[in-house]
């Protein structure tokens, strides 16, 4: 038979009173408390942490439907040009054509996770499909005139190579850059099938970084 001294003891209010209560709860059940308050704790600095060291990054950079590897190679020449700490994640995936309906779980999930970090502030640019960015709407992409001079603009117009969506308050806007076939993101999409534009995040405030990044893509010599 077990040791009755170890049994949990009745509570009776009645006899112990408030402060008896308390330190009866408190013997009894205080792991109860403590541990989930440390895992808790432990997780808020873990996140806390991540968005500090995210937002600290000169520019935070998704890559959907890319190499794993493709995007640091994209992306090395414009870091050690400004000689500056980029983030780059491939990880992510999204449907790769405008009728799919092959939407998966690992799918849906990295879409979450990156309107997430979007919205978060955390993702600066993101180089997607134009399913995903009509998806993402003019609540996620930045209009590219608040990044770029209208010479800019008008020259990438000339190459053709912009990508338009209409605002609730204007229509056909600049949001997007077409980077298909381009040289210097070969490493991250050679040999797919689908389009791939550039666009920058609605929640970002870094245009002066992203109007860097643009002028080294898109107007400077790299073998396009």
């Amino acid at each position: 038979m077990p040791d009755p001294s170890l049994e949990k003891k009745k509570l009776n209010i009645k006899e112990v009173g408030i402060r008896g209560a308390i330190v009866h709860f408190w013997t009894y059940y205080k792991w109860w408390v403590i541990i989930p308050v440390i895992c808790i704790a432990i997780i808020t600095s873990l996140v806390t942490s991540y968005l500090s060291a995210t937002r600290k990054a000169y520019l935070n950079i998704a890559m959907v439907n890319a190499r794993y590897e493709g995007g640091k190679v994209v992306f090395a020449g414009f870091a050690e040009k400004v000689g500056k700490e980029l983030i780059i994640d491939s990880t992510y995936h999204a449907p790769t054509n405008e009728d799919s309906i092959d939407v998966s779980q690992d799918m849906t999930i990295s879409m979450q996770k990156l309107v997430t970090s979007i919205s978060g502030g955390v993702v600066d640019v993101v180089v997607t499909n134009s399913r995903s960015i009509k998806e993402f709407g003019e609540n996620g992409v930045r209009d590219l005139r608040t990044v770029l001079s209208p010479e800019q603009i008008a020259e990438l117009e000339r190459r053709e190579i912009l990508f338009y969506l209409d605002f609730e308050a204007e229509a056909h806007v600049p949001v997007a850059i077409n980077v298909t076939g381009m040289k210097i993101f070969e490493p991250a999409y050679e040999g797919s099938e689908e389009k791939h534009y550039l666009f920058f995040s609605a929640f970002s405030d870094k245009t002066e970084e992203e109007k860097l990044l643009a002028e080294y893509l898109f107007f400077e010599d790299h073998d396009q």
